[in-house]
């Protein structure tokens, strides 16, 4: 995980997901339905999680208890899998 970590640029993969983002919204009509403030809330709640999640990562490394963090992080990964397909079944109707 660690040199995964190294290998990525974070603001890249960031800068990369955000355009993705705008450029759906706007694809679709969206300006005009989304505020672009509501958008920048969406990116400034994206980024303040992807920080959070770096910084549990390295406080884990840290308390050097892997059967913690791997506890841990399951059950983020379980909420996020549940959003996930809440999402795809919004989709699919």
């Amino acid at each position: 995980m660690n040199a995964l970590l190294i290998r990525m640029d974070p603001n890249d993969i960031l800068n990369k997901v955000h355009r993705r983002v705008l450029d759906n919204i706007q694809k679709k009509g969206g300006a005009q339905n989304q505020s672009s403030d509501g958008v920048r809330g969406i990116i400034a709640k994206d980024q303040a999680l992807r920080k959070a999640v770096a910084d549990l990562y390295t406080k884990l490394v840290e308390l050097n208890e892997p059967a913690i963090a791997v506890e841990m992080l399951a059950e983020h990964i379980a909420i996020m899998v549940e959003m996930l397909n809440d999402f795809k079944k919004k989709a699919g109707d």
